[in-house]
């Protein structure tokens, strides 16, 4: 059964968004579609400079210089067994152990005729070595020790230089690092790598209405899970726990906390985005010196969606909505913060077959939460089983989603059967 996490992505959609990288920046209250959004979000995401990363850190960053051997690799003749180090010549004889080489030692001269060295594994052979025999096919007595009467020229020893020649590139620019590429170089001597950096993340929660999760709320107040969720969803793509502040309804209340994370690679607002009389974020944001790029986009949930630039920063307003917030840092967001890492900045979507009918939005493209399964009956494959929930503010009923179903825009309800596009929200099962 082909590997699922590689199938082919749908044409259109999902398979290129580079058609809408052409088009002009939307008219200041224009709507645009999800993909016209996306594509200038993408386009906006420059990668961030390289510098120096700590190799501890470097894990899933994209590597911005080669990485090439210091010296050959073993750097000796190097000993892959415990046993006896001999020349051919001694196969069948009985020899004198003269002393053994433990791993870090290293003997210049050549044993005497009718001498052996007893040696350890990952040490380096001395010279006139051809052969080391394992203990368990040489008998020993006292100090002297029989070698049988057949061995390979070569056996159990790892010549220098048979890994890696010095000057040889090992990883190339570009990749993505994994741990056997750290401990390449910590070998190699590194101790920091030239590399990309994961994006500094900023979120701003605002709303008079939220307490804070470890609080119990007035009357009228619900508790922030937008916050936590941010959180959350940042670590779950690899940044680091972003920079979470809160603002009441006031615009000077808002420019503050802007102010506070004026230093991040991106910045995420939650709620504020709307027309209401509350809605200060796109006013604050002009006094911060933001440039709207657009500003609502064609999509349920997350019409209200802001994205702005700051000089070289990305700065999201996000509806309060939490299926809302959760869609557009999925969609939008991630995939700038991936861009910025230097990584690819959007997994494909999958065909999957509907469980149940899903009903279309007339205007807009309905991102269904929805559980994504393998199709076992078929043979290969998903069955997509969505998520409805009683508002689109429902979190509850949602919450065990673990992809978005991309409903096209329409009048009539999309069957069950039919064949849809997904993306994961979190690992494939």
């Amino acid at each position: 059964m082909p590997d699922r996490r590689t199938e082919r992505p749908r044409a259109g959609i999902a398979a290129d968004l580079s058609d809408f990288c052409d088009q002009a920046m939307p008219a200041p209250g224009t709507m645009i579609g999800p993909d016209a959004a996306l594509a200038l979000v993408l386009r906006k995401a420059q990668t961030l400079p390289a510098r120096r990363i700590p190799l501890a850190e470097a894990c899933g960053l994209q590597l911005a210089e080669p990485v090439v051997a210091d010296r050959d690799y073993p750097p000796f003749s190097r000993s892959m067994m415990d046993g006896y180090a001999v020349p051919m010549a001694d196969a069948g004889r009985t020899l004198k152990v003269a002393g053994e080489i433990a791993a870090g030692e290293a003997i210049a001269a050549s044993p005497l005729p009718g001498e052996c060295y007893e040696i350890m594994t990952g040490a380096p052979c001395p010279p006139g070595t051809e052969a080391v025999v394992p203990k368990e096919e040489a008998v020993r007595e006292r100090d002297c020790v029989a070698i049988p009467l057949v061995i390979e020229p070569g056996q159990h020893i790892a010549p220098q230089g048979s890994e890696c020649r010095r000057g040889a590139i090992v990883i190339e620019r570009g990749a993505a690092i994994t741990p056997l590429m750290v401990a390449v170089m910590a070998s190699f001597g590194r101790s920091t790598i030239s590399a990309v950096p994961r994006p500094s993340l900023g979120a701003i929660t605002t709303g008079g209405e939220l307490a804070a999760a470890g609080e119990d709320p007035a009357a009228a107040q619900i508790r922030d899970s937008n916050g936590p969720m941010l959180s959350a969803m940042a670590v779950a793509i690899g940044l680091a726990p972003p920079r979470t502040l809160h603002a009441d309804d006031r615009l000077a209340a808002i420019r503050a906390a802007l102010d506070c994370v004026a230093d991040r690679d991106l910045v995420v607002l939650t709620g504020g985005v709307s027309v209401g009389a509350y809605d200060l974020v796109p006013e604050a944001l002009r006094q911060y010196g933001a440039e709207v790029v657009f500003h609502k986009v064609t999509q349920k949930p997350g019409k209200p969606l802001l994205f702005a630039r700051r000089g070289p920063q990305l700065v999201f307003g996000l509806p309060g909505n939490p299926l809302a917030c959760h869609l557009c840092f999925h969609r939008y967001v991630a995939a700038a913060a991936r861009q910025l890492a230097g990584q690819p900045a959007r997994p494909p979507s999958l065909p999957g077959r509907l469980t149940a009918a899903v009903k279309a939005h007339r205007l807009r493209t309905f991102f269904a939460t929805a559980r994504a399964e393998p199709d076992r009956a078929a043979g290969g494959g998903w069955l997509v089983h969505p998520l409805p929930g009683v508002s689109s503010a429902d979190i509850f009923s949602t919450c065990g989603a673990n992809c978005y179903l991309e409903v096209p825009p329409g009048n009539e309800e999309v069957p069950a059967g039919s064949s849809l596009p997904f993306t994961w929200v979190v690992d494939p099962p």
